[in-house]
């Protein structure tokens, strides 16, 4: 009887001091964050248009410049450099009769494949609008870049287009986030476009989808997505942070071959009986992957990014952090191991977040829907 008393005495005791031990490194973590944000306004990349306005895409480049997708027609890109705080015009990587007028057509990523000099090899994707079917498909083309000359933009080839073209209905669910895996390859997300056959595998071709890129070969790697904004590689994992209808959006591990439930599943709920596709079960992940982290009600994810070791970010060294739209905030999300979220705190930046990278001094940089870039140090 003694020792049993003396065990349980004992978990007690070990469960107290571990929750004090938790409590002490959450509140460590917390008091570890103290922003320090400067912005800079750019005029040029700023998408405008009839159809309301969007943030640049941003990539990094040698010696603090960064390229810029956007512009008044979407489709430009520009080089920045954040030093001289100028914005220098390179050329377009699509006619501008391949958009309607909203500021969804426009520039969604940029992933740098190689850089030597002023030449920068570049994939760019876009959603592309074709007048003849009235139709929309998500485009990665390849570009090669002359940093030093004005109308730069030389087209390489064109590495996926999306099948089926779709009529336009929700241009934002494109998704079109790229992450580069070497100078041949990268990862690019698709979402489901609006389609209205969304629930038929058949019919649904490559929408909702991840998928391995290169110039010769395109490889699905996952399923069932329904716009994802975010994406993320550490090591040989990769994240990608997903918006769900009404709630319910995302934090995803990638694995090749899952199927992530939509439009099957969602923690979200529908919008309306008039919605283009209705989830079968809310609130439920049930026979399908199911997230590592969900929000309810939405944040409206964005990019994801992946902190640097030591340059002042504290605990939060080489954690992930998520850009959000609706909460106009920043979420750090702490990975205890490669499929366990621990902490995730919220600090509002006041400002959609439209796009992230890392400068190389470690800071995180930031591209809002009003035309901002905003550097973030801790």
């Amino acid at each position: 009887m003694k020792r049993h008393v003396i065990v349980w005495v004992g978990i007690i005791i070990a469960y107290l001091i571990l929750g004090a031990i938790t409590s002490a490194r959450i509140d460590a973590a917390e008091d570890d964050l103290q922003l320090k944000i400067t912005s800079v306004e750019t005029p040029k990349a700023h998408v405008t248009s009839s159809g309301g306005e969007r943030g640049a895409a941003i990539a990094r480049l040698d010696n603090d410049k960064y390229l810029l997708g956007g512009g008044k027609q979407g489709f430009a890109l520009y080089l920045y450099d954040a030093k001289a705080k100028s914005e220098k015009f390179l050329g377009r990587v699509a006619n501008v009769n391949q958009r309607q007028d909203d500021s969804r057509f426009a520039i969604t990523d940029i992933g740098i494949l190689s850089q030597s000099g002023n030449l920068v090899d570049v994939v760019v994707s876009f959603p592309r609008y074709d007048r003849k079917s009235e139709c929309v498909s998500l485009v990665l083309g390849s570009y090669r870049i002359d940093l030093d000359k004005r109308a730069a933009v030389k087209p390489e080839g064109i590495w996926f287009t999306s099948k089926p073209c779709v009529p336009v209905r929700a241009v934002q669910h494109a998704a079109g986030r790229i992450e580069v895996i070497d100078k041949s390859s990268v990862y690019l997300t698709l979402g489901d476009l609006g389609f209205t056959k969304i629930s038929s595998v058949k019919a649904r071709g490559d929408l909702g989808s991840v998928f391995k890129v290169s110039s010769s070969k395109v490889e699905k790697i996952s399923s069932g997505h329904r716009n994802q904004q975010g994406i993320a590689l550490i090591g040989s994992d990769l994240y990608a942070s997903e918006h769900g209808p009404r709630g319910g959006d995302e934090l995803n591990l990638i694995s090749k071959g899952k199927d992530y439930g939509w439009p099957a599943v969602t923690y979200g709920e529908p919008y309306s009986a008039g919605d283009y596709v209705k989830p079968t079960t809310t609130g439920s992940h049930d026979g399908y992957v199911k997230p590592l982290k969900y929000w309810v009600p939405s944040v409206a994810p964005t990019e994801l990014v992946l902190l640097p070791e030591g340059n002042g970010w504290g605990n939060w060294s080489s954690q992930l952090v998520m850009g959000t739209l609706i909460e106009t905030s920043l979420i750090f999300i702490e990975l205890r191991d490669r499929r366990t979220v621990g902490q995730v705190l919220k600090v509002d930046v006041g400002e959609r977040i439209r796009d992230l990278e890392i400068s190389s001094a470690g800071q995180i940089v930031a591209t809002t829907d009003s035309g901002k870039i905003l550097f973030i140090e801790n």
